[in-house]
């Protein structure tokens, strides 16, 4: 089986090998196999400048200078950035969520409004992905979160007692034989919703 793009051929004069991880010199920008990276190796126009040694090559990924010993090869020094220190190796549409450990793809990312990263739903809040946006103050979270389950719990226990009056009501009314057709259609979703499980009759 061909795979006709990858790697490329040697540049370098009388050699036109065919490589799979072929070389680009940052100095002349021509491509070579392992044999001919080297300046020396491929007679590279570079090595007459007086400047070179004091050049500091770019990484054209993340387009930042690479120091390079003097004396030292600046494509193993570029090849060594790029495999080890490069920061835009990881693919920009990467959709995995952005907590730590977590390996979960995307479909909708959420991004989060303080860190401006993006998460999955389980790791969508600031609490959950431990956020560095912002300081988040455990204190008034576990205080504001411990009032609104009370609240909860009052408004809870509210409905449940208006129920049981109206249930009283209307139950008082089917007594009395005067309860109509939709009052005996509440009565009954009231006390399904109770769950009532006698099975009396709601009229007698």
């Amino acid at each position: 089986m061909e795979f006709p793009d990858l790697g490329k051929r040697c540049t370098a004069p009388a050699c036109n090998l065919y490589d799979f991880l072929p070389y680009t010199c940052i100095y002349c920008k021509h491509i070579f196999c392992q044999e001919h990276f080297k300046l020396q190796d491929h007679h590279c126009p570079s090595l007459n400048d007086p400047n070179m040694d004091i050049r500091v090559p770019t990484c054209p990924i993340c387009e930042k200078p690479v120091s390079v010993p003097r004396g030292q090869d600046p494509n193993i020094r570029m090849n060594e950035h790029i495999q080890n220190n490069c920061a835009d190796l990881k693919p920009k549409n990467d959709n995995t969520c952005r907590k730590k450990g977590c390996t979960t793809k995307m479909l909708v990312p959420m991004q989060c409004p303080d860190c401006k990263r993006s998460f999955c739903v389980k790791h969508r809040l600031p609490v959950d992905h431990l956020c560095k946006g912002k300081q988040i103050d455990e204190k008034p979270v576990k205080q504001t979160n411990n009032t609104s389950r009370a609240e909860m719990e009052r408004q809870r226990k509210d409905r449940i007692e208006q129920r049981k009056q109206e249930i009283h009501r209307l139950q008082l009314k089917a007594k009395q034989g005067n309860i109509t057709d939709n009052e005996q259609l509440q009565l009954a979703k009231l006390l399904s919703l109770q769950g009532d499980k006698h099975g009396k009759c709601i009229v007698c």
